[in-house]
Formats: structure tokens, C-alpha cells, sequence
């Protein structure tokens, strides 16, 4: 998986070892604000490869022993969705929170 090794589209197939698939799983998960296009660009990945790497991962991550419905594993995923982006949401709320409140107390201290 070295950037740059191989071109992901240039015919062929790569067997990449579960060590290989747990590293680019990985870098996704700590990769912040950036795609997995990107980063399978990166590592020399084909992104919809790399793609099917997480999706398996999280539904690994939801249900280990593989017992739940795929209909089940859809609604957790949504939920984590929801969490997520409500986290987003109060992360916002707080900082345009003390946004006004530091623009109340500049108008107060200028009076």
C-alpha cells in the first residue's frame, strides 16, 4: 500500500493482506475532513475498493457475531448518522452561543 506503488486502475489484481485492509480502514477513520477518494489516491487504493473496506468494518464494528438483519445493521447506521450530525449541530449551537454572547458584552462594556 505505498503511495504512488501502483495505479489502482492499470488491470490486474492486488490481494492485500487483512493487516493491510485494517491499516486503510484506519486512516479513514482518523482522517478528518478528508475522503476516501483522497486517501485511497494516497495509498495507491482503488477508492471503491477502499470503500467496501469500511463499510465492512463499521457493519463489523455493529454486529460481530453477524447475527443481526441487514435491516437492523441499516437502522444503527442511521441512528450513528443522526448522532453524529446532532453532535455537529451542538458543537455549532455552542460556538454561535458564545459568539453572541461576546458580541452582548462588547455592546455593554461600549455604552
Amino acid at each position: 500500500m505505498n503511495a504512488g506503488s501502483r495505479d489502482p486502475r492499470a488491470g490486474g489484481r492486488h490481494q492485500y493482506t487483512p493487516a493491510e485492509r485494517a491499516e486503510a480502514v484506519r486512516i479513514v477513520r482518523s482522517s478528518k475532513g478528508r475522503t476516501i477518494l483522497e486517501i485511497a489516491a494516497e495509498l495507491g487504493i482503488n477508492d471503491k475498493t477502499l470503500n467496501q473496506w469500511v463499510v465492512q468494518a463499521r457493519n463489523a464494528d455493529i454486529d460481530p457475531e453477524g447475527s443481526m438483519s441487514d435491516a437492523a445493521k441499516r437502522r444503527i447506521r442511521a441512528l450513528e448518522d443522526q448522532v453524529a450530525q446532532l453532535e455537529k449541530d451542538l458543537e455549532f449551537e455552542k460556538k454561535a452561543r458564545a459568539f453572541t454572547q461576546a458580541i452582548s458584552l462588547r455592546r455593554r462594556s461600549s455604552k
